[in-house]
């Protein structure tokens, strides 16, 4: 499913139609006919070219930024032996294809666009053509008409996602959503020195039982202040400054992976306030501390966050069920013509 707030896709089609390393001028039929909707409808090249870029222009920006590498849509990411831009293509037209699917059910749903959304969609299309160059448009094969209509769909799409899941269960109970949140703190027991040969030097059974000797300690101390992260702060008066212990706090339930499951069945062990004995792990030792075994804001959000996923799976299943009465064929030949030679990146200028 595509992002379906006009807000935050107005702001970021500006962005991604001032694409950057375009090379030489090109310019794109954005009218070709890219595929259609049970032979009557059109979906246009440079309505899909403007989001495939986009999408291009975001991934290109992330990966130069965290990994600098360039020109991610052009490189074999899965060892498959095709591109990644291939493979984005295709999903991106299975989006397409909701998108216009969506269009065509709205009537019976009663989904229509107000004139206040008509005229927030009709300025930001033409916030687009002022920001961007003729020589931008022309690449995109996309103006302003083309911005509309995809801000169009994006905007009947999430009014149908109302429409098609408004009658979702939104009932939780208190035990199915229920979450605990504990303190921890983690002392390690690898080792930090090592040998000639640059091997890490595993620590002594003296050494680690003097970490349990002082992890015990503070928990002692907390257990008889109430207080793990007051116990942590003291311990650390005596340690060096790059030597820190810290104190997390997480909330977790039934069904939650993180913290890991040795603290977790601690954890589960303890009544408000109280504090565990020492989890051993290979890596290291935690002391935990519970803070609340019903902690009322994370079992609200807990909730919220149940009831959206029985919402976005009531929508997906309800696309399905429109999809299969419509008949969405893609024009190859006009799709072929978006090749991936050249990076697209983001910018702000």
């Amino acid at each position: 499913m595509m992002k379906r707030n006009l807000a935050v896709f107005a702001s970021a089609l500006m962005l991604a139609a001032a694409v950057s390393g375009c090379g030489k001028s090109v310019t794109l039929d954005g009218t070709e006919t890219a595929a259609t909707l049970d032979d009557t409808t059109n979906m246009t090249l440079g309505e899909f070219n403007l989001m495939l870029r986009y999408q291009e222009a975001e991934m290109e920006t992330y990966y130069a930024a965290m990994l600098g590498t360039s020109n991610v849509y052009a490189q074999d990411l899965s060892g498959t032996g095709t591109i990644y831009g291939e493979t984005a293509k295709e999903t991106l037209l299975a989006d397409f294809e909701e998108l216009y699917v969506l269009e065509a059910e709205a009537p019976n749903y009663g989904v229509e666009l107000t004139d206040e959304e008509k005229t927030a969609i009709t300025e930001a299309a033409a916030q687009f053509a002022e920001d961007n160059s003729e020589e931008v448009r022309n690449v995109l094969g996309a103006d302003q008409a083309t911005v509309e209509r995809v801000l169009t769909l994006l905007t009947i799409q999430d009014k149908m996602y109302d429409a098609l899941t408004a009658d979702v269960d939104t009932e939780v109970s208190d035990e199915e959503a229920a979450q605990k949140r504990i303190a921890y703190v983690y002392m390690s027991a690898a080792g930090t020195e090592t040998d000639e040969d640059g091997n890490v030097i595993d620590l002594t059974d003296e050494e680690k039982e003097a970490i349990k000797a002082e992890l015990q300690a503070i928990l002692d101390s907390a257990a008889e202040s109430g207080d793990l992260s007051a116990a942590v702060e003291e311990a650390n008066e005596s340690r060096e400054e790059d030597d820190q212990l810290t104190v997390s706090e997480i909330t977790y339930g039934a069904d939650s992976t993180v913290p890991v499951e040795e603290v977790r069945a601690a954890a589960d062990e303890l009544e408000g306030g109280e504090v565990s004995s020492i989890v051993e792990m290979e890596t290291g030792y935690y002391g935990i501390q519970m803070i609340s075994t019903f902690d009322e804001e994370a079992t609200q959000e807990e909730k919220d966050s149940i009831v959206q996923e029985r919402r976005d799976a009531l929508y997906e299943e309800q696309c399905t069920a429109l999809t299969e009465n419509h008949t969405f064929t893609a024009v190859d030949s006009a799709l072929d013509k978006l090749t991936f030679e050249r990076p697209y990146t983001l910018t702000t200028e």
